[in-house]
């Protein structure tokens, strides 16, 4: 992408001299997430858009804040990066989770029913009180299956087994809990390429948007009006604005990037290290292999292949070139960056 030098016709800020930060921070981090669904109007757009597509009914948001939990002596309340309440007194539970994490999804599980069984009530029947809750996660890694749900797709994940007689009975959905969940690196995501060179749906930008958030800059956005970005879109590019944050925000924006760019690194030290080691042993890279790195959708560096490779060298086992096919293969499967 160009970098700003000049006046623009959209008066999107840009960031401070030396500060080595892009005009937008990134969406998938919890700081820009959090940031961009502050605003309701945006918060509702991205819920109705998503709802839309898994065919349900659309939302109004009411009310928002933190959300209540009974975490004993420790408080009463928890962190999510978004939580809202409809005019239907629904409950809608948001996270966005860039680093895969063992027990995500007990967490996720943890709020949601948290949320369902703590329902205020007021006068009236109470289970015409008990309202659905709805919990929303992006997840920008490849879950292998092993998430709740597949892409644009919406179930009931949670189901009872009972016995009866010593014997089982079918599962049945628990009603009332949705558990929805979007693969950013999922297939139809991952297909939308940086930069775009087509319009896309609504719901298309907002993929788009979120994944490639700080690759913008102004005359990106220009381009992008071009191709269909609508205000709402301007709307959310502008919530993410590295100008536009507070010291503490900008202090903890810069912590995270840093710890999640330390641990995509040792992911792909750990990879490399598989791969030479097979390809010592079999001369070549698999196709299940270069399909799994497609998946995790992060590319190798060419920098670092050819560290890791050439202390291979050192320790004599590799020759230099077994390294340089090593480095060509990994270029002719497309998981190789310059």
């Amino acid at each position: 992408m160009n970098r700003y030098n000049g006046p623009s016709s959209v008066d999107f800020g840009v960031p401070a001299s030396g500060t080595g930060v892009t005009h937008f921070i990134k969406a998938t981090s919890d700081v820009g997430f959090r940031t961009m669904l502050s605003n309701p109007a945006i918060a509702e757009a991205l819920i109705n858009e998503l709802f839309k597509s898994i065919h349900l009914a659309p939302i109004r948001i009411t009310d928002e804040g933190r959300l209540e939990m009974p975490l004993q002596e420790h408080g009463s309340f928890t962190g999510v990066d978004h939580h809202a309440i409809t005019t239907k007194r629904e409950h809608i539970i948001i996270e966005m989770q860039m680093i895969r994490h063992d027990n995500f999804d007990k967490r996720v599980l943890f709020h949601a029913a948290s949320t369902f069984a703590h329902q205020k009530f007021e006068d009236g029947e109470w289970a015409l009180q008990i309202k659905d809750v709805y919990t929303i996660q992006f997840v920008d890694y490849f879950t292998q299956g092993s998430g709740p749900i597949k892409y644009y797709e919406a179930i009931n994940r949670l189901s009872l087994k009972a016995g009866q007689d010593g014997q089982l009975l079918p599962y049945e959905t628990l009603p009332g809990i949705r558990l929805i969940q979007v693969e950013l690196n999922g297939e139809g995501i991952r297909d939308i390429k940086f930069p775009v060179q087509r319009e896309l749906t609504e719901l298309e930008w907002w993929w788009y948007i979120i994944k490639y958030s700080n690759q913008f800059d102004p005359d990106e956005v220009e381009r992008c009006k071009k191709l269909g970005l609508s205000e709402r879109m301007e709307q959310a590019l502008r919530q993410l604005e590295y100008v536009g944050l507070d010291p503490k925000k900008r202090e903890a924006y810069a912590k995270e990037i840093t710890e999640i760019d330390t641990y995509d690194d040792e992911l792909r030290r750990m990879k490399l290290r598989g791969l030479l080691a097979g390809f010592i042993d079999f001369q070549k890279i698999s196709s299940t292999i270069v399909q799994e790195i497609q998946n995790w959708g992060k590319l190798f560096p060419r920098s670092l292949v050819e560290g890791i490779g050439n202390r291979y060298i050192g320790e004599g086992k590799i020759s230099k070139e077994q390294l340089g096919h090593f480095v060509k293969l990994l270029a002719e499967n497309g998981v190789l960056s310059d």
